[in-house]
């Protein structure tokens, strides 16, 4: 029998997980979410392969009439910390986690950038969000991970949620505010090249991402982006869209379709969580 892949363990487990009695969903569940956080510089496919074995004892000794608390003890904490010391760290995986992210942080954020060709796309400022972003999503997971067996007071999780939003808004200071001379200038058909180039790597990637659903929220207004980028460079559109009022149009329509991403993202993960 072949050795299975990462994503087919992941697979696997998640079939397995709906098996499991509501106790057990919840004890496994957040032991799942801790060890796959607290994880991240070590070996993926061997964790994926030992939460695997895990949840297959939990199942066995639930056929038996034994909860997963008295299989493996009141203190889940050290049964996952313990899982966690038996991992290889693993370095490279994490530095192609955090290029992967970085990478689709910037293709994802070009296309609303570059929207009126009289506005340089600042490469150098995107680069340095993107790193924050990455760094910043890495610190509130771990957060999360934390937070799990730990931090269960009112006050203790106001702190955590405090810590996150300062931190999302440093994120936008640097998105919004921040200047570097790495410039470049995507007026005329070079640009309207460009979005049809990452348009259509975008599309390309979402064709061959498996789950779509974690995806697809982001689609519409990266699309509409593109298409209110290639207008703008097109002189029957140029001079409505790049008015006062055309900015300011365009500006509702990708806030609206913001709120509509926040809403799809929600509601995608409100029901992955059923």
């Amino acid at each position: 029998m072949n050795e299975l892949k990462e994503k087919e363990l992941i697979e696997t487990n998640a079939v397995l997980q709906e098996s499991l009695t509501k106790e057990n969903e919840k004890y496994y569940g957040n032991l799942l979410i801790y060890i796959r956080i607290m994880a991240f510089f070590r070996d993926v496919k061997k964790s994926e392969e030992l939460l695997l074995e895990v949840l297959k004892d939990i199942l066995d000794a639930q056929e038996q009439g034994i909860s997963a608390e008295e299989y493996f003890g009141e203190n889940p904490k050290k049964v996952a910390d313990d899982i966690i010391k038996q991992l290889p760290i693993n370095l490279l995986d994490t530095v192609k986690i955090i290029l992967i992210a970085l990478a689709s942080y910037s293709i994802f954020s070009i296309l609303p950038k570059i929207i009126f060709p009289d506005e340089d796309l600042d490469i150098g400022s995107l680069l340095i969000s993107g790193f924050y972003w990455t760094v910043m999503v890495i610190f509130a997971l771990w957060l999360l991970g934390i937070s799990l067996y730990r931090f269960k007071d009112k006050l203790s999780k106001l702190v955590l949620l405090l810590l996150v939003g300062l931190g999302v808004s440093v994120g936008f200071y640097i998105s919004f505010l921040i200047s570097t001379p790495l410039k470049v200038n995507l007026s005329g058909n070079l640009g309207i090249v460009t979005i049809i180039l990452i348009s259509g790597l975008i599309l390309y990637l979402f064709y061959k991402e498996k789950d779509k659903k974690i995806w697809a929220p982001f689609l519409p207004i990266v699309l509409t982006s593109a298409i209110l980028g290639i207008l703008t460079r097109i002189d029957i559109f140029s001079e409505l869209l790049s008015s006062k009022e055309g900015k300011i149009g365009v500006g509702v329509i990708l806030g609206i379709l913001l709120i509509l991403q926040y809403v799809f993202i929600y509601l995608t993960s409100k029901q992955s969580n059923k």
